[in-house]
């Protein structure tokens, strides 16, 4: 047993320096971007050795991918991004997965700066913003389809529109957010989601959304 502890504890205290790496290159992400930040910078503001961030992370391109599959899971993109999901579980799984980011401001930002500078092909997570942004375009444009088909969404909108407006939605209120921190964010895209059914299953979707606390 007391081999045990005796394992555990630099298990848990390499487990927590791996995290004050992640929490601080995330701001570092925020202020300066993946070209303005440098390992020796994150070593200096964890309050560790440069050699100490490379034994978790060889490169900044690792720490970087790290960084985004650690917030993504956590405010629940991945989840977003299945296919098993109904139509309607997908739009709350994209208002919930908003919800997770702004329980954290810095993360947001941080999103903002990253989906700005991955849109050069030169950037290491180009690909993985340009595959995410796919995905969301293709599972969104499958979930609209269906609310069509059962006469929940419009008959005159396009389900691929609607798909691309909803995540340039989602990207312009990001953005808007940055400079007006009062702004709700889950609300204002709930409310721009109803706008978009049916007038008979309008009544449907305020009741649930009132419930879920995302319009008042």
């Amino acid at each position: 047993m007391v081999d045990e502890k005796r394992e555990r504890g630099p298990y848990a205290s390499g487990l927590a320096r791996r995290e004050a790496i992640l929490d601080v290159t995330v701001d570092l992400l925020a202020e300066v971007g993946y070209h303005g930040m440098s390992l020796r910078d994150v070593a200096r503001r964890v309050g560790i050795s440069h050699p100490g961030v490379i034994y978790h992370f060889p490169n900044k391109e690792a720490l970087l991918m790290a960084v985004v599959e650690h917030y993504e899971d956590d405010a629940g993109l991945n989840a977003a991004l299945s296919n098993k999901m109904e139509p309607l579980a997908v739009l709350d799984s994209f208002i919930e997965m908003t919800e997770k980011l702004y329980d954290t401001p810095v993360i947001v930002e941080m999103e903002c700066m990253l989906v700005v500078e991955a849109s050069s092909p030169l950037h290491p997570a180009h690909e993985h913003f340009n595959t995410r942004n796919e995905r969301l375009v293709q599972i969104l444009t499958r979930a609209w389809t269906r609310l069509q088909l059962e006469g929940k969404l419009r008959a005159d909108e396009d389900a691929i529109h609607q798909a691309n407006a909803t995540i340039a939605l989602w990207h312009g209120l990001k953005t808007v957010w940055l400079y007006d921190r009062s702004l709700d964010i889950p609300a204002a895209l709930a409310k721009s989601l109803l706008a978009h059914f049916t007038p008979e299953f309008m009544p449907d979707m305020v009741d649930h959304y009132h419930d879920c606390g995302w319009i008042r």
